[in-house]
């Protein structure tokens, strides 16, 4: 692992998503890609849902997959069909705006379309294959199938792969990587004066979601500033934290100073992703910053985390 990735992460070093702003994390490689939730569960693919003239077209093999559809290709014909043990099918080919669903040929919007490496369909023909409600919101980015993500759900791709990562983050600067054991980090910047991002992933899958600001402002003054920017524009998004800590001496009941290993801490829970805006000092000044993590794997990585100091 370089330099540069093992020192942040023994660190401990948390994450922001700017110095006063909060906006809900989503899953796109591009401004017309959408994270998507089927039946209420992110969709981890190596394909983003894209958006293409006002029409949202999904990966056809990755999204059937997950509804329990499996993919063939006829070499000869070019013909793709899916189908599901209930008996439901889609036969459809690149190019055309024609799909076979259910035994019924079916228009589409825009026509069916490769790209990437895969098979696009219109959003629309999964409704028509399998009855599911279906919709987009562009306010936020994302797409569903059957259950409508809450309007307030944090879109992070947990689980995803760091090759998929990667390849949605084709557009972005990434800086250093590496790994030990079951922990390997990604760190990425969108241009060399932005803030960092840093992404760690638990026996491959991702884990834990950290963005830093970059800056060389020392004052502690304007780290105080950050911390309270986060917590109020995360408290005005996802209400009141669980907790707020700040580190106090038992016997005397006087607040640590940052210097002798003080803190502040607030915490949140939004579905499954736990909250935390942190402000301590460092080797360097001081880092206020919020880190997300996948409650499901929390205990687990923690203790790998651990057991690489």
């Amino acid at each position: 692992m370089k330099k540069i990735v093992y020192s942040m992460l023994m660190s401990w070093l948390a994450v922001t998503l700017g110095l006063f702003t909060f906006a809900p994390l989503t899953y796109a490689a591009a401004p017309d890609s959408y994270a998507l939730y089927v039946d209420g569960k992110l969709l981890s693919s190596p394909y983003p849902t894209i958006v293409q003239n006002n029409t949202t077209l999904v990966p056809m093999k990755t999204v059937l997959a997950e509804l329990g559809y499996t993919t063939t290709l006829d070499s000869k014909t070019k013909m793709i069909t899916a189908k599901h043990s209930s008996g439901s099918y889609i036969v459809v080919s690149a190019g055309s705006k024609t799909a076979k669903i259910n035994g019924v040929a079916v228009q589409l919007p825009v026509a069916v379309k490769a790209m990437n490496g895969t098979t696009y369909l219109p959003l629309s023909a999964i409704k028509t294959l399998t009855g599911k409600a279906i919709g987009a919101d562009s306010s936020q980015a994302i797409a569903w199938i059957g259950q409508q993500p809450a309007s307030d759900a944090l879109s992070l791709p947990w689980g995803m792969s760091p090759q998929e990562l990667k390849k949605s983050f084709a557009g972005k600067l990434l800086i250093d990587e590496g790994g030990q054991d079951d922990i390997y980090v990604l760190l990425y910047q969108d241009g060399p004066n932005d803030d960092e991002e840093i992404y760690i992933f638990y026996k491959g899958k991702l884990a834990k979601a950290t963005f830093m600001p970059s800056t060389t402002n020392l004052e502690l003054a304007f780290y105080i500033g950050v911390y309270e920017g986060i917590v109020n524009s995360v408290t005005k998004t996802y209400g009141e934290p669980l907790s707020n800590t700040a580190t106090y001496d038992k016997d005397t009941l006087e607040e640590v100073s940052f210097a002798d290993g003080g803190f502040y801490m607030s915490v949140w829970e939004v579905d499954n992703t736990k909250i935390i805006a942190l402000l301590r000092a460092t080797n360097e000044g001081y880092a206020a910053s919020l880190q997300f993590v996948d409650m499901s794997v929390e205990a687990q990585l923690n203790a790998a985390l651990a057991a690489m100091k």
